[in-house]
């Protein structure tokens, strides 16, 4: 019998509001570690404002209102205590469409780093080394360092914005549709990678592939207008949806 994984991050009674209107509705959820959980559902059910709660990117809104708990390792985020910083650096971020800053290869992987006031020149070319390697972009980009992260193809820079994400060595990597503006190899190549990241982080992907989700994913989460409707096993959540409104939406019949 295999073992559950331990639980690594976890929403409780979550609930987000924006100017007074909620949009996502008293969401508990238990994230495993070093897995891979799946968000789908419908444009706008409330996928990609449930992500980015978990790791406080709505206190940069001023109309924005979280309520719940957001529990890291046991540790509400959203405690008064708890600095948000510290928690973007354990919980990192790939946005939907790649983000390069106008600067080297080598800068954009160091940023956070350097953000992070580590000033060795080597240390931070050996862990943008690390990094990229663990981005599968290394073998490609190791010549041009120095070159312009702009350059490169939009596969590339999503590889270069997950290599960024993960050099300062986060527990958490949340990905927000990141195949969305991608081809068919660049996508493949970003879906082997998140099977291969699973190994060393907990991984929660915002996805409007159904296809993707299954491929990529070791538990899937549906949601439906602001509200959490099913989550489970991939196979069972696809295969054998216990909700109504599952059935409808893997089969094609709503969203």
């Amino acid at each position: 019998m295999t073992r559950a994984k331990p639980i690594k991050l976890e929403a409780r009674g979550l609930s987000v509001e924006f100017a007074a209107k909620r949009v996502l509705s008293d969401v508990s959820l238990a994230l495993a570690e070093r897995s891979v959980t799946a968000l789908i559902g419908p444009s706008g059910c409330g996928k990609s404002t449930f992500l980015r709660a978990l790791n406080r990117l709505h206190d940069h809104s001023p109309s924005a209102a979280v309520h719940g708990q957001v529990l890291l390792d046991g540790e509400d985020i959203y405690h008064p205590d708890v600095d948000a910083v510290v928690v973007r650096r354990r919980i990192g971020m790939v946005f939907q469409r790649p983000n390069p800053l106008p600067g080297s290869i080598l800068d954009n992987v160091t940023f956070g780093l350097r953000l992070a006031a580590s000033r060795d020149r080597s240390s931070l070319t050996d862990r943008a080394e690390r990094a990229l390697r663990a981005a599968a972009i290394w073998d490609e980009v190791r010549d041009r360092l120095g070159a312009s992260a702009l350059s490169l193809s939009g596969g590339q820079q999503q590889r270069l914005c997950i290599a960024r994400a993960i050099a300062i060595e986060p527990e958490v990597l949340l990905m927000d549709e990141p195949c969305s503006a991608l081809d068919p190899l660049a996508t493949e190549r970003i879906e082997a990678l998140i099977t291969e990241l699973k190994r060393r982080y907990t991984v929660v992907l915002v996805t409007h592939s159904l296809a993707q989700a299954r491929r990529v994913s070791d538990e899937t989460a549906f949601f439906y207008l602001g509200a959490l409707i099913e989550r489970g096993p991939t196979d069972r959540v696809f295969e054998d949806p216990q909700h109504e409104k599952t059935q409808q939406y893997v089969r094609g019949s709503i969203g």
